[in-house]
């Protein structure tokens, strides 16, 4: 046993001691319990602690934060970051990054909603976006594992080429004239926007993968120690492209959202700063930059938590760029909380 694996043997020991002289009938009391809960849901519970304290708080100070149509608005901003976060989250748990999947979104959605705008049917459009985006996937996933390139550098080219392919293929203008069946999508039932539904589905079904299927156990391990994994016969090259290709269709989940909620189509759909929200909101849901960390229902207290912070600033008449300056704060934050739950490393 290691020095450091004594250590949080022994802290663990005094912990539950200290409990006992504390709580008589045995049951360990809250505090304890947190600490000796496994790390995925400590975080959990302290991001959902801290969110739950910035809407009591936030609900205090900005009266018009609880009404009907703010919360619909929330409900509706949640669905596309947190289809891009998903995407991130299991990237990065399977040791990478990518910071393509904005741009991909945009380049999805320009191809399917040009085909539906042309009188195209709504299912081959969805198709389409689907397929685009998986292109871009494959292409990240075997620039990484077969062409053995860095993912951050990989990943920002693509998100320069599927850029420009956005811009190029409507000549830098918009998109509109929807079909009525496709704009369905990001039309409501009651007050709650159907978005909301399908994104809170496709997260319970990966959650499930990513914490019971053999997939999901191969992704930790992989990202906890890349080598070991290919020494135990793991299938790293296919698990890791697996990730990219994951990511890309959940880009295009997204693009399907957004542009049926928006009716229409651009090439600068989304927003400059939504990728590093991606990544905040992963990494506060407990995901890890090294690896090896991180799970779904962390993701989506992530998503509420930065789409709260945004819509405040909204809320507060905040200007674009001083909300650029709070979220980039944030983002410092959050790669220096990582830094610490990593150990220094």
């Amino acid at each position: 046993m290691s020095t450091a694996e004594g250590w949080n043997s022994r802290w663990i020991s005094m912990l539950q001691e200290v409990d006992k002289l504390t709580n008589k009938a045995g049951n360990l009391s809250f505090p304890v319990r947190i600490v000796l809960m496994p790390r995925p849901q400590k975080v959990n519970i302290c991001v959902g602690i801290v969110a739950f304290i910035v809407i009591v708080v936030i609900s205090i100070t900005i009266p018009s934060f609880l009404t009907l149509n703010n919360i619909v608005n929330i409900f509706e901003q949640i669905s596309t970051l947190g289809f891009l976060s998903i995407g991130m989250t299991c990237v990065l748990i399977g040791g990478g990054i990518d910071l393509s999947t904005p741009s991909i979104l945009a380049a999805s959605a320009v191809v399917g909603a040009t085909y539906m705008a042309k009188g195209g049917g709504a299912v081959v459009g969805c198709l389409l976006m689907i397929l685009v985006a998986l292109v871009f996937g494959c292409i990240n996933g075997l620039a990484v594992t077969k062409g053995r390139m860095i993912p951050f550098i990989v990943t920002l080219s693509t998100k320069f080429v599927a850029e420009g392919f956005a811009v190029m293929y409507i000549n830098a203008t918009s998109v509109y004239g929807l079909p009525d069946s496709f704009q369905r999508i990001g039309s409501k039932i009651g007050i709650i926007p159907i978005s909301i539904f399908i994104f809170l589905s496709v997260a319970i079904l990966f959650h499930l993968i990513i914490r019971t299927t053999k997939l999901g156990r191969w992704y930790y391990l992989i990202g906890e120690n890349e080598n070991a994994a290919k020494v135990s016969g793991l299938p790293v090259i296919w698990a890791k492209f697996s990730t990219y290709v994951v990511s890309s269709i959940m880009a295009a989940f997204a693009a399907i959202i957004l542009t049926a909620r928006l009716n229409s189509a651009t090439s600068s759909m989304v927003g400059e700063t939504m990728i590093m929200d991606a990544i905040s909101v992963s990494v506060i849901g407990g995901a890890s930059l090294n690896g090896g960390k991180g799970n779904v229902f962390g993701t989506l207290l992530g998503v509420l938590f930065i789409t709260i912070i945004s819509n405040c600033t909204n809320l507060l008449g905040i200007s674009y760029y001083t909300g650029m300056i709070i979220k980039g704060i944030i983002i410092v934050l959050v790669i220096g909380i990582d830094v610490l739950r990593s150990g220094g490393q």
